[in-house]
């Protein structure tokens, strides 16, 4: 119910607005792209920009407000939650409140302005896909991770645009080897991993709190916790974006 509620939210803004998919040359409505870490720079962060994906940490104090702007199509995750009150260009306004963790997709680009109505900050990462390219690949060619260890990854959203899952590694905890596609991933809480190749080459790498970044290449890796703390990885992949085979 939650996610269909949210839906509504997100449909809501698409229809009134009327907009299609932005992409590099052309932008919303013809008009120049109103970049949102441009306009509201105090709200938007740029974790990771590349000619694929955007990501973006959006933050939102109590009564605080962005100023109108564009997004691309745009994978949501609320990291904390609250009541927010959109205005779309004809000035219609909605409110809707949203849950800590709620996990949502847009189809398409919008134009709006967001504020912060509730009385709690806000927290939310945005993966913006920037452009949209052919499919050359099917997950049924893949050792898919949920299969082989369904009690690491979690689906939250999957569609005709993207698979969302949490990775959660207590310390000590693992994976088995599995395979991604082209994949944007965000670090809800970081830590000390150890990763395993198929031709068994191993590294250690240590994730901040907060780290972003893609990847485009097929990977076929194992991954194991061998920090102190629980690690957990928002990852979102996309089924619009050309697999790179190396």
């Amino acid at each position: 119910m939650i996610r269909l509620f949210f839906s509504f939210l997100v449909l809501f803004f698409i229809s009134c607005s009327g907009s299609g998919a932005i992409n590099r040359s052309t932008s919303h409505t013809g008009k120049n792209i109103l970049h949102p870490e441009e306009v509201s720079p105090d709200v938007y962060k740029v974790l990771f920009d590349n000619e694929d994906v955007k990501v973006l940490e959006v933050t939102f104090a109590p009564g605080q407000s962005d100023n109108m702007h564009d997004h691309y199509p745009m994978t949501i995750h609320v990291l904390k939650g609250g009541k927010v009150q959109g205005t779309l260009p004809d000035g219609t306004v909605g409110e809707r409140e949203i849950p800590d963790g709620f996990t949502g997709h847009q189809l398409k680009g919008v134009r709006h302005q967001m504020k912060n109505i509730g009385e709690n900050a806000m927290k939310i990462i945005l993966v913006e896909r920037k452009t949209t390219q052919s499919t050359n690949y099917s997950e049924e060619e893949l050792i898919l991770p949920e299969e082989v260890s369904p009690d690491r990854y979690e689906i939250l959203l999957d569609n005709e645009d993207v698979k969302v899952m949490m990775v959660t590694f207590p310390p000590g905890e693992g994976d088995n080897m599995h395979e991604h596609g082209v994949t944007t991933y965000y670090a809800v809480s970081g830590g000390k991993v150890q990763n395993t190749l198929a031709d068994g080459t191993v590294s250690e790498m240590e994730i901040p709190d907060g780290f972003a970044n893609h990847g485009g290449n097929l990977v076929k890796h194992q991954m194991k916790n061998i920090g102190e703390k629980t690690v957990k990885v928002l990852l979102v992949e996309h089924k619009k974006l050309e697999l790179t085979r190396l």
